[in-house]
């Protein structure tokens, strides 16, 4: 990953976003320590600029800080992660019913391209990447930047805890066919791709972590 940053952008925030991408990528990792001057020579800013990013990801609860002990990449637990999945499963799948009710035909062609690169991915990494942004262009294509900013926040810390979980590098057959149904259900009753993306979306994140979706949750899709 390159850790130059974007002109034209107020400083702090494309060093937040510099540090989001080395936390994406798994090159910062769930509970690492964050050392200020070597953080801030990667990214040739001073220390202010980077402090002032910091904050805004500890706001984001992406940073975590303790007395005596400085700033390390958050550490998520299993509990605090299938908490993240009912979430995300209430977030997307409201998405997934402003998107299909939309009936928008050049959004739902740009998913169904963004399948095929799921589908043609040769490593595991270009294949989460891809998955991730299918499911990005979902929220985007839904136009409530209010869910997109919620996903967002979200989607870090989710993938965050994924980078330091067995089941990351795994599952392609499966993302395949989730991604099949999910873009089906795109193009049908809004109800439908509601529940659907709800389904998909608790079964693959409580599978991941080695339980049954709870109960209370389930529905049919």
């Amino acid at each position: 990953m390159s850790w130059s940053l974007p002109p034209r952008e107020p400083l702090p925030e494309a060093v937040a976003a510099r540090v989001v991408e080395a936390m994406r990528a798994g090159e910062l990792l769930p509970g690492q320590r964050i050392v200020e001057a070597t953080l801030a020579a990667k990214l040739g800013v001073s220390r202010g600029p980077l402090r002032e990013a910091l904050k805004s990801l500890e706001a984001e609860q992406l940073v975590e800080r303790r007395p005596g002990k400085g700033a390390r990449v958050a550490s998520i637990n299993e509990d605090q992660a299938a908490q993240m999945v009912v979430a995300r499963a209430g977030i997307e799948g409201l998405a997934a019913r402003l998107v299909a009710a939309q009936g928008d035909g050049a959004a739902l062609d740009l998913l169904a391209q963004q399948h095929a690169r799921i589908r043609l991915a040769e490593t595991a990494r270009e294949r989460r990447e891809a998955d991730w942004f299918f499911h990005e262009l979902v929220m985007r294509s839904a136009q409530n930047a209010f869910l997109l900013r919620a996903w967002l926040s979200l989607a870090n810390r989710v993938r965050l805890f994924l980078h330091r979980h067995p089941a990351y590098e795994g599952g392609g057959g499966a993302v395949i066919t989730n991604h099949e149904r999910l873009l089906d259900a795109l193009r049908g009753d809004p109800a439908a791709a509601e529940a659907t993306f709800r389904a998909v979306i608790l079964e693959s994140g409580f599978s991941r972590l080695g339980r049954p979706v709870p109960a209370s949750l389930r529905m049919s899709a």
